[in-house]
């Protein structure tokens, strides 16, 4: 079976992909030149020009370059999302729990002796009920 033909950009789409990474590609090259990275400020600087002229002359043209980088960014994503999400459980959530069940609070716990949890309201006539129930959210 045969992958669906992809669409190709328009010209706003091409030209406002091409010109968003020229800006950060020109900040990551003043950034690296700041920190005297030469190198690295030379290549983020070729990039950066290559993507505006690109964006320029061609925007429509940009598709695979385009699916390639959030390709990549899909792929980092997915790798740099559970880490951060395991940081977060390990390093705030569990230690909290942990220190509660230790000292005792739980926001679970219910007194065994109670005979209900129902909390009483007064009863509401039938215009107070439809108000109620007009705008729930």
């Amino acid at each position: 079976m045969a992958a669906p033909a992809r669409a190709r950009l328009t010209r706003h789409e091409g030209m406002k992909f091409a010109f968003t990474l020229a800006a950060a590609f020109g900040a990551l090259s003043l950034l690296s030149a700041w920190r005297r990275r030469m190198v690295v400020g030379e290549v983020t600087f070729v990039l950066g020009v290559v993507l505006l002229v690109l964006g320029a002359v061609v925007p429509t043209r940009l598709g695979p370059v385009q699916r390639a980088w959030l390709g990549l960014g899909h792929a980092i994503g997915r790798v740099t999302g559970p880490i951060a999400l395991a940081l977060v459980y390990f390093v705030a959530l569990a230690p909290i729990g942990y220190l509660r069940r230790t000292f005792g609070r739980s926001p679970l716990a219910r007194d065994p002796a109670a005979a209900s949890y129902w909390i009483p309201r007064a009863p509401k006539d039938a215009d107070e009920r439809r108000r109620a129930m007009e705008r729930q959210f």
